[in-house]
């Protein structure tokens, strides 16, 4: 039978590798321009970044492609410079998402049964932590709410 561990990893390399194809399916030009607000480079930053906080539990203070960057406790993980900017170009975009993406999944690969039963940082839940399953889960989510977000891009330029 296959361990929590390696489903959830799996599930992440899956969901990973649509949202990637999704990304690839612009070209150079239209992907760093926003359309319907964002453009697809912000859309694969805001997914790495929410990795980085979420599974990587990566409390550095660059983030700038959350989404909430309004909110108090986003200016405080925002006030260092970003690690990429939308603008770098296709190429180290993806690169970005990719080194990020190949980060989460083998830390998913090594997780332990206690650290699946553990609390993470979750700034969207009332008491500021989730369970760290719920997080996940949750985020496995977000990333194919971003792969819709890209298709529906394609629709609005087509």
């Amino acid at each position: 039978m296959m361990d929590l561990q390696t489903f959830l990893a799996d599930q992440y390399e899956m969901e990973l590798a649509a949202f990637r194809a999704a990304l690839d399916s612009f070209p150079d030009p239209e992907f760093t321009t926003a359309t319907l607000g964002h453009a697809p480079a912000w859309h694969a930053l805001h997914i790495a970044d929410w990795l980085r906080l979420t599974a990587l539990q990566d409390r550095t203070s660059n983030y700038h492609h959350l989404g909430w960057e309004d909110r108090e406790w986003v200016q405080q993980l925002g006030s260092g410079p970003a690690p990429l900017e939308e603008a770098a170009g296709k190429a180290a975009v993806l690169s970005r998402l990719d080194e990020i993406g190949e980060q989460t999944v083998t830390f998913l690969r090594g997780m332990t049964p206690a650290d699946l039963g553990g609390m993470t940082f979750s700034p969207s839940a009332p008491t500021g932590e989730r369970p760290i399953l719920a997080a996940l889960g949750l985020h496995l989510r977000h990333i194919g709410y971003h792969r819709g977000q890209l298709q529906l891009l394609r629709k609005v330029g087509a």
